[in-house]
């Protein structure tokens, strides 16, 4: 067996050379490279964040083998004054500085310049007033006259030029002011980089002198983020079109600037629920009755746990297959999709986010106006179209809708498997006026509970048309339901409806119509309600 002589310690530097982001987490790679001697040695990486979780650490070498780790969190050493970053970010602003007091030296000399042609001009002001000039000839007050506007006329004029170069001179020391600025930002950011650090010592063995590759990987914690960006913007008109406008919004805080990474999103959740939940017996029985009296808030709670939706809507897993933008690429093969960015992205931890365009994508659509006179004033645009781009779309918060190209809301996108039709709400349409009046109520007593044994509501609801187009109109009510034969609920409409139940939601209730400009729509909706004598209604 060889032997091996102990060699040096090595202080090294890695840098970040990909990231791949998923929601709240990310995995970084980092990898340098070195000659080591044959021998044992000791790699140093003082440049690890403290935001790197060590015990997802992952350590690839190439010409050499890993014997031991160490690391140490408290009591890290400050980063080395030649320090390759600190060197350059310095050298930046001592360059700034030089350039900054060489268009100073400018300035000065033009501000000089404008003196003198100034103190020109009032000499030649005093010796036109010199009382002794009364004395002198016609011919020679001439020719003083004619020598003192010349020479003021030259001084004037060059302290005009000086002047205009001192202003342009101070607009250039502006735009080196802020490059200054930017430079020592850099350094700070740095020194702010310094702040939580890891100490991280790899021992080797090296049987080869040479070059070795040191690669390391690890999901690292901070804020980190990369959530889809969209845009919806409807075209309207005779053939009527939808389209999505996507991207992503990345931004990181683990405590290192990322320069020149290689950036991959991932759809994936690496730190979300990863096995079934465990199901428990249930265990049911009957008693005797034993009501207890509510509390008002605790009816009021029933009241309006009533009138929620049946069933809350349940988020799909999102699995996209391809990608049609020019600067990314993607990976649909087994779980999720991820999307790799075609060239290096430069991302400052704690400040930078970045927006990512990822491409667009078309689709035809129906443009209607949809009402709900129980809740609203007016009719609200909206496009309903079918999912055929071929992939599922993510959730998003506040995505713009556009309508021929103008702002009209921004809204939450709760995303959309492939092949799924949708609606998509594009603001109101102000010349689409609601109103829903009840005309009559037989039942005594108002309130959410009756001591009658019926209950008959007569309502009247209308649409009235003030825009100059035709609108094809979908009108949204309800009527009350029950799962009790006791109770027994019967209703009318007039015009009838063309939908009950509308998607699954017991008595919600649909018209369809096309409504011409200047033209009003009544329906009238009667329902009555009936149960046992000495029963209360809920």
């Amino acid at each position: 067996m060889a032997t091996f002589a102990w060699a040096d310690d090595f202080t090294i530097n890695s840098q970040v050379a990909e990231a791949t982001v998923y929601q709240d987490v990310a995995e970084i790679t980092r990898r340098t490279s070195l000659d080591l001697a044959e021998g044992q040695h000791r790699l140093i990486l003082r440049n690890i964040p403290h935001s790197a979780e060590l015990e997802t650490l992952q350590i690839a070498l190439t010409g050499a083998r890993q014997t031991a780790l160490l690391f140490r969190e408290d009591g890290v050493p400050p980063r080395q004054a030649d320090d390759p970053k600190v060197l350059a970010a310095k050298a930046a602003i001592k360059e700034v500085e030089g350039r900054i007091q060489t268009v100073r030296d400018e300035a000065a000399r033009a501000q000089t310049e404008a003196r003198a042609a100034q103190t020109a001009i009032d000499f030649l002001e005093q010796l036109g007033s010199n009382e002794g000039l009364a004395e002198a000839g016609a011919d020679a007050l001439r020719d003083i006259t004619r020598m003192i506007s010349s020479e003021a006329g030259t001084a004037g004029q060059q302290a005009l030029e000086a002047k205009i170069r001192a202003r342009a001179i101070a607009d250039q020391l502006e735009e080196l002011e802020r490059e200054l600025r930017a430079a020592e930002q850099a350094l700070e950011a740095i020194a702010r980089e310094d702040e939580d650090r890891l100490y991280l010592v790899i021992e080797v063995e090296v049987a080869t002198a040479g070059p070795v590759e040191l690669e390391l990987s690890y999901f690292s914690g901070g804020e980190i983020y990369a959530e889809p960006s969209y845009e919806w913007h409807l075209t309207t008109g005779e053939t009527p079109e939808i389209a999505l406008k996507r991207g992503f919004v990345v931004a990181q805080n683990t405590g290192e600037n990322w320069q020149g990474v290689d950036l991959t999103i991932s759809t994936l959740q690496p730190i979300e629920q990863g096995a079934p939940s465990r199901l428990y017996p249930q265990r049911r029985q009957v008693m005797e009755p034993t009501p207890e009296p509510k509390m008002r808030s605790q009816a009021v709670g029933d009241y309006m746990a009533a009138e929620a939706p049946l069933h809350e809507p349940i988020a799909e897993p999102v699995v996209i297959e391809q990608s049609q933008g020019a600067d990314w690429g993607s990976d649909s093969s087994g779980p999720g999709v991820t999307y790799r960015f075609a060239h290096p992205v430069t991302l400052a931890s704690g400040a930078d986010v970045l927006k990512l365009e990822l491409d667009s994508l078309t689709t035809k659509a129906e443009v209607l106006a949809v009402a709900v006179p129980a809740r609203d004033e007016t009719a609200y645009r909206v496009a309903r179209f079918t999912n055929d781009f071929g992939e599922d779309l993510l959730m998003s918060y506040q995505v713009p809708m556009y309508v021929d190209g103008k702002l009209v809301t921004v809204a939450e996108f709760s995303g959309l498997a492939s092949g799924e039709e949708a609606e998509l709400g594009f603001g109101a349409i102000r010349g689409l006026r609601l109103s829903r009046d009840v005309l009559q109520k037989s039942e005594g007593e108002r309130g959410v509970i009756s001591r009658s044994n019926q209950q008959r509501e007569e309502v009247e609801i209308s649409v009235e048309n003030l825009t100059q187009e035709s609108w094809p109109l979908r009108l949204l009510d309800r009527v009350p339901y029950s799962e009790q034969e006791e109770l027994e609920i019967t209703w009318g409409a007039q015009p009838s409806v063309s939908e009950e139940n509308v998607d699954k939601r017991r008595g919600i209730l649909a018209w369809e119509f096309d409504l011409a400009p200047g033209a009003e729509q009544t329906i009238h909706l009667e329902t009555t309600l009936s149960w046992p004598e000495g029963k209360l209604l809920r």
